[in-house]
């Protein structure tokens, strides 16, 4: 069984974009069951970053608590060494967030591939979660590739 964290931009595409609730329920019951089973999780930073993007998205995951882990102390001192090496990974662009280190620190700990939809920059600069990820040798998936992996049919 693999687990993945999965990252705002993931759930974000999927909620707004990719498979919208009223036209996909079956992926949201899909990923509801994958996330019982453990097979879902995402730093607390993920779940107050959705609130200030979509109130529905927001809802619906909160009621789904478990998927999400405190940022206890190795988490916590992974993401300043993160934030270290990649200062820019955090910064005052647009869409710029606070959870991507937290994200990249909970995968990190627990040796976890992200799932996430961003894409690599090239640029360390301005990093994305994919750049910071190739450097510290963490494994990136998007949903299609995880729908894959998993044998998902959700039609």
């Amino acid at each position: 069984m693999t687990v993945y964290c999965v990252d705002t931009s993931a759930l974000i595409a999927a909620w707004q974009e990719r498979y919208p609730i009223e036209n996909f329920p079956r992926f949201w019951e899909r990923l509801d069951a994958f996330i019982a089973e453990g097979c879902l999780v995402s730093p607390d930073e993920v779940l107050r970053e959705t609130g200030k993007r979509s109130d529905e998205l927001h809802a619906w995951l909160k009621v789904r608590g478990s998927m999400f882990r405190e940022l206890a102390e190795p988490i916590q001192i992974e993401a300043a060494q993160v934030l270290a090496r990649f200062p820019r990974l955090v910064g005052e662009r647009k869409l710029r967030t606070s959870a991507d280190p937290f994200v990249i620190a909970l995968a990190k700990v627990e040796g976890l591939p992200i799932l996430t939809e961003e894409k690599p920059t090239g640029n360390t600069n301005r990093p994305n979660i994919p750049d910071v990820c190739s450097a510290l040798g963490v494994r990136t998936m998007s949903l299609l590739e995880v729908i894959r992996a998993e044998r998902w049919v959700v039609g």
